[in-house]
């Protein structure tokens, strides 16, 4: 009886519908290719647990640039959905980003790193980080996020998807800067692995043998710059140092919470 019953209690404590058990999988499911008006960048669906009457609501997290170089009204996000075979194909989402002049997307007040609410069609793949898996400041203080473990990356780089089906590619790399803590001063952390343009909005997921914890988001390249002259030539030349500029998760959920604030005081239905 004793082992049948060890089972029943690990299945009781395993993951809820909708969670990936596999921190590589968990990243490649909740990232999606975000593109329009020429520009393409990444971002991943991050699930709020509901509160009261109100039902569980996707954010979709990237970096505020990149919604703002999506000019109009909509985005279009690159999903995935069951083909019925077995495998999946490639389904193209358009979500509202603007109601007129007003974006409907929220970003923090001084970090490169924004959210937007939707809905996604029941068809696609809609499986997302749980709030819960952003990593929180007790998180870097406490030492569970520091310097040289690995992490997971799911991006697009140069608008690249690893397939017809629209999923994204998977780097590997290393938190690369130390400290991390304390965590209320820290706003920015190297993530050592090869960047490109379009990685912009990926999350940083740790690679500790959990489900995943996103410890942070993709939002620029580090690079070395230099400037040639001559008597008659000008050359400039930026060399990419293979390290992500990156926001760490603490400043996610501030953003999260000044989503919230902002959807409490519009009040029902905005």
């Amino acid at each position: 009886m004793r082992w049948w019953l060890a089972a029943v209690l690990v299945m009781a404590a395993g993951p809820a519908p909708g969670v990936e058990r596999d921190a590589s999988l968990a990243a490649l499911r909740a990232t999606v290719r975000l593109h329009g008006g020429g520009h393409s960048g990444t971002g991943f669906l991050v699930a709020i647990p509901a509160e009261a009457a109100t039902a569980e609501q996707l954010l979709l997290v990237s970096a505020a640039h990149t919604f703002a170089d999506i000019k109009g009204p909509e985005v279009t996000a690159v999903c995935r959905e069951a083909d019925g075979k077995g495998g999946f194909r490639r389904q193209e989402v358009a979500i509202p980003i603007a109601e007129g002049d007003r974006p409907l997307w929220v970003r923090h007040p001084q970090a490169d790193v924004a959210v937007l609410p939707c809905t996604l069609p029941a068809a696609v793949d809609r499986t997302a980080f749980p709030l819960v898996h952003l990593a929180t400041a007790a998180d870097f203080d406490g030492g569970r996020v520091r310097v040289g473990q690995p992490v997971r990356v799911a991006c697009f780089p140069a608008q690249t998807e690893a397939n017809a089906a629209g999923w994204p590619v998977l780097r590997t790399g290393a938190v690369a800067s130390h400290p991390l803590s304390p965590a209320a001063a820290l706003d920015r952390f190297f993530t050592d692995y090869a960047h490109f343009g379009g990685d912009s909005g990926a999350a940083v997921v740790l690679d500790d043998g959990g489900s995943g914890l996103v410890i942070g988001v993709v939002v620029a390249m580090q690079r070395q710059t230099d400037r040639i002259t001559s008597p008659y030539e000008e050359k400039t030349i930026h060399t990419p140092l293979g390290l992500a500029i990156t926001v760490p998760s603490t400043l996610v959920r501030e953003t999260i919470e000044r989503w919230r604030q902002q959807a409490a005081d519009a009040g029902p239905g905005r």
